[in-house]
């Protein structure tokens, strides 16, 4: 299997996993925390601490506990996936802690935290946040991942040193 087939089925056991919780309960959402890793492999050292230390603090930021959670471990890299009863958290209210995480913490910059409902996954654009930005430039990252704008290896680079240094520092 090449590396981008690991990826892709990789992500396919998420969104799996995530569908599965969604159903598993009426009103429920799942939390997803990953890493925005560019390249491969996907896992990189640090990234256990970095999650498990965002899971802390999106618990805490949110006031929520998920009736079942996970690590899952696989070719798209490592996340951690939680499921939360929609009557008695608010989905919205995980989103805006989990922007909360990406802003203050010290690898918040390349934290990929989503949010799934049974209506879909909720958008920084759609509850009036904003979008995220450019490690490097500060433009938008979607554009710049989607131009091809920087160097993918210095991207990386960049990335793996955020990660160190933030899990050497907590």
């Amino acid at each position: 299997m090449t590396p981008l087939e690991e990826v892709l089925s990789g992500r396919d056991e998420r969104a799996a996993c995530q569908k599965r919780m969604l159903a598993s309960r009426e009103g429920a959402f799942v939390c997803q925390i990953g890493l925005n890793v560019p390249g491969f492999p996907k896992r990189v050292p640090g990234d256990i601490t970095i999650i498990k230390d965002c899971r802390r603090f999106l618990l805490a930021c949110a006031g929520a506990a998920p009736f079942e959670e996970h690590y899952l471990d696989n070719g798209a890299g490592l996340c951690w996936q939680g499921a939360f009863d929609g009557k008695s958290y608010d989905a919205g209210a995980l989103k805006r802690a989990a922007v909360e995480a990406e802003n203050s913490m010290e690898a918040g910059r390349v934290l990929d935290i989503d949010v799934h409902t049974a209506e879909g996954q909720l958008s920084r654009l759609d509850m009036g946040l904003p979008p995220r930005r450019c490690l490097v430039c500060g433009e938008s990252a979607k554009a710049c991942a989607r131009a091809g704008t920087h160097d993918p290896a210095e991207l990386r680079e960049l990335v793996i040193r955020i990660i160190k240094t933030a899990a050497a520092g907590r």
